[in-house]
């Protein structure tokens, strides 16, 4: 076989490749816009009102907090939603208690809904002295679902189990890149969150089990996963 038929024949499998995995993103892609069902739970359970366009800092932080809070009172850290089932902020609030992955998806919404730019962040564990793509595929490796939002300083974390947001104790706002790392510049932060990780922006699982159609493959939104690569 000639060296140049052996090239098409690469150049065809790698066509199919990127086709078949184009196809798989599009299908498999977790929406981030909020539906009437969600603006219905912002409005009549946890009673917020889109922010105007001209708040000052404090006033992000005071909206923040107070997300939090009505969140945790009505759905307080608990059981989480089963795989492979919805977890919509309705189905969260309905089922009154929740874990990281459950809590984080109503966090993400709820804070657009309010005018501040959210997206979702999976964090992967550094334990065990892996490297990331061992740690990516290893099954039982530790991970965490928090949200970061943009404030007027910049990319804020948020925690999922606690209402902890990452602002140290003079002023500033911190990113799921550097929780771990600036630990030592919070009054307060939950053990589980002074441990190194890797911070994925879009990705809310490895093995595709949140979000329909529920198959082996990645949950992500793709323009939060493609940007943060691009421009971080």
């Amino acid at each position: 076989m000639s060296i140049k038929k052996l090239w098409h024949i690469a150049l065809g499998i790698a066509v199919a490749t990127f086709a078949l995995f184009m196809v798989l993103a599009a299908y498999t892609n977790v929406p981030t816009a909020c539906d009437a069902k969600d603006e219905a739970v912002f409005e009549n359970a946890l009673h917020l009102k889109p922010l105007r366009n001209s708040q000052t800092f404090a006033q992000e932080i005071f909206a923040i907090r107070q997300l939090q809070e009505r969140t945790f009172a009505i759905a307080p850290f608990g059981a989480g939603i089963p795989d492979y089932q919805p977890r919509e902020p309705a189905d969260f609030i309905g089922k009154r208690e929740g874990l990281c992955f459950d809590r984080s998806r109503t966090t993400d919404k709820a804070l657009d809904y309010l005018g501040l730019p959210a997206r979702h962040v999976y964090l992967l564990y550094r334990d065990g002295g892996k490297g990331f793509w061992s740690s990516m595929f290893h099954y039982r490796q530790p991970s965490h679902a928090v949200t970061e939002v943009k404030t007027s300083k910049g990319w804020m974390f948020i925690d999922s189990n606690t209402n902890w947001i990452a602002l140290t104790r003079d002023g500033q706002v911190v990113n799921a890149d550097d929780v771990w790392k600036r630990a030592a510049e919070f009054d307060t932060i939950p053990s589980y969150l002074a441990r190194p990780w890797w911070a994925i922006r879009g990705m809310y699982s490895r093995k595709g089990q949140l979000y329909p159609p529920y198959i082996l493959f990645p949950d992500l939104n793709w323009y939060d996963f493609s940007t943060w690569l691009i421009f971080g």
